[in-house]
């Protein structure tokens, strides 16, 4: 997910170039195991102050459901847009000034390459469900065994009565 950008950073502002991306990654993040290749396309666009990456990305994720506890496999798209600020100035090869507070991820290096890898990243780490289900329908486990009801019925008793609900059935009796 590197890409060197010299000739694009050489010519006029507006130039553009169009990449297709299909990388396999393993070590995204230590939270995050990708099932699939982050694929899709991207366009580096040369703008007045470095390079525009922008794209629409898709892959999956494997993930833990929120109420069953069971690992299953869930796609993730996600939207890449992101300006690339060069450190070296092109023709003369001198350093340029840095920024306060400027994002190291978004920086083109010496060699006037850009590195996807941590916006990347970041952008599915952003995309992804705060509670997975792995499926809409989910039954969840028994609060009282810890039995999975996808899996079948536990043998708990049942109570249908809520106590909470206790004060209320007395001023309705």
């Amino acid at each position: 997910m590197r890409f060197n950008v010299a000739q694009l950073l050489k010519e006029p502002v507006g130039s553009k170039r169009k990449y297709h991306l299909a990388e396999e990654v393993h070590d995204l993040d230590e939270e995050v195991k990708l099932t699939h290749p982050i694929e899709g396309t991207i366009r580096l666009i040369h703008t007045t102050d470095g390079v525009l990456v922008s794209g629409q990305l898709h892959t999956a994720v494997e993930m833990t459901c929120s109420r069953c506890l069971e690992s299953f496999s869930t796609p993730i798209d996600f939207m890449l847009e992101e300006e690339f600020r060069p450190t070296v100035d092109i023709i003369t090869g001198t350093k340029l000034p840095s920024l306060d507070g400027e994002d190291q991820a978004t920086l083109i290096d010496g060699q006037h390459v850009i590195d996807l890898f941590e916006v990347i990243r970041q952008d599915i780490l952003l995309a992804l469900p705060p509670r997975p289900l792995c499926r809409p329908d989910c039954a969840g486990l028994c609060s009282q065994c810890g039995q999975n009801l996808n899996e079948g019925p536990c043998s708990c008793e049942q109570s249908l009565e809520d106590p909470r609900w206790e004060a209320l059935r007395t001023l309705r009796d």
